[in-house]
């Protein structure tokens, strides 16, 4: 496509520059579901529009990007990136970081996860790294403080000696502030800062922001037409006074109150296990819900039923329902049931409720921590003009 050779040669020219950041970037594995490459793919073109935009950034040295997959490799080579493989299934994310930091002699960094930040301008992109860089002091900005998906830093050093502290990219701003005596600048939720692509909800909540990049947006033409109807019939309802909306799951105080200013409609929030996967309560078996136990007791058809006699719209934390089963549903099953895909989820249960939802009478937006954080902000601000 043009826009891709065109962008291409000039991120190889500004790549060329001495002196600067070291951009990384890294991409998990793809998965092996139809489901987890959907993901994987929209998860690439969020990866490339990065590097475009870092690659405008005129303190930005050089871009190292870390994947997993040849595809990945191969696409993000042609934009100038310098690319590496990653080890795989035995990937500890402190030791990687560790090793590149070391062996690149990085000294400072910009890190994102690959679609860790699929709705950051490059002007805003520029303005946190002149923050950083003019600094005297050891500093640097997170999007999310308890929750890192990107860190700028003037010291990466003090990133290697705190390395068996980070099993992911998540304790990054919280260990580097508390342990390692950096001041760390955490952003203003918005979707900006907060949108991670985990999910396929996380990429239907993008869908016509005015912040997407070409090849998110590019990649974004192709979703199913109802999945396209669905998001424009919840931004109708968004944008309707005294419309009505139920939000259920993890939300935060801050989105709540983004709700509030932003609409003129009324909103029923549901707000439960924030933190289960911190506080690793998931993990020992501990997250309760109330939600899901009248799910469960009512059974998937009567309690959507219920939701559509209170509401015109859902938004839904479904992995706060999941966390109560016996079982964690499989990334392929998690990720088919938010694209409605009955067909290729094993999980009976889960497959009967993505059925009634699907059948609902009302839209329902089902999917994980994003549909009541970074991409309820997405969705937020896709409503105003530009």
């Amino acid at each position: 496509m043009a826009w891709v050779s065109t962008l291409a040669a000039r991120s190889r020219l500004y790549f060329n520059q001495e002196g600067g950041l070291h951009g990384l970037i890294m991409l998990p594995p793809a998965g092996a579901s139809e489901a987890e490459r959907w993901v994987a793919a929209g998860r690439r073109a969020c990866a490339q529009d990065l590097i475009l935009r870092l690659s405008a950034v005129d303190k930005i040295k050089s871009v190292i990007a870390l994947v997993a997959e040849e595809e990945d490799r191969d696409c993000l080579r042609k934009l100038g990136a310098e690319v590496r493989m990653s080890a795989g299934s035995n990937f500890q994310f402190g030791a990687v970081l560790q090793e590149l930091i070391t062996s690149e002699g990085i000294r400072e960094l910009a890190y994102f996860g690959g679609a860790s930040a699929p709705l950051l301008e490059q002007a805003a992109m520029a303005g946190l790294i002149d923050g950083v860089l003019s600094k005297d002091e050891r500093f640097g900005i997170v999007n999310n403080l308890h929750s890192t998906d990107w860190l700028l830093i003037n010291d990466a050093e003090l990133i290697v000696a705190h390395s068996h502290r980070l099993p992911s990219d998540n304790p990054l701003g919280w260990v580097l502030s508390r342990e390692a005596g950096v001041v760390i600048e955490a952003t203003e939720p918005s979707a900006a800062t907060r949108l991670d692509i985990d999910t396929p909800t996380d990429l239907f909540m993008a869908w016509g922001h005015h912040a997407m990049g070409d090849a998110l947006s590019e990649f974004l033409k192709e979703l199913p037409p109802e999945i396209k109807n669905k998001m424009e019939a919840i931004r109708k309802i968004m944008d309707t006074p005294a419309s009505t909306m139920t939000v259920i799951g993890r939300a935060s105080a801050h989105v709540w109150q983004s709700l509030v200013t932003s609409t003129q409609i009324w909103v029923r929030l549901f707000v439960e296990e924030r933190g289960m996967v911190a506080s690793h309560r998931l993990e020992r078996g501990e997250v309760r819900s109330l939600i899901g136990q009248m799910l469960d007791e009512l059974g998937p058809g009567e309690f959507i039923g219920r939701l559509e006699n209170m509401a015109q719209a859902v938004l839904w934390d479904t992995r706060v329902w999941m966390g109560t089963r016996p079982e964690w549903p499989s990334s392929a099953d998690r990720f088919a049931a938010d694209l409605g895909w009955v067909d290729a989820i094993q999980d009976a249960r889960l497959a009967e409720l993505t059925e009634d939802i699907h059948n609902s009478q009302i839209p329902i937006l089902a999917g994980g921590y994003g549909v009541v954080g970074g991409g309820l902000y997405a969705l937020i601000e896709s409503l105003r003009p530009e």
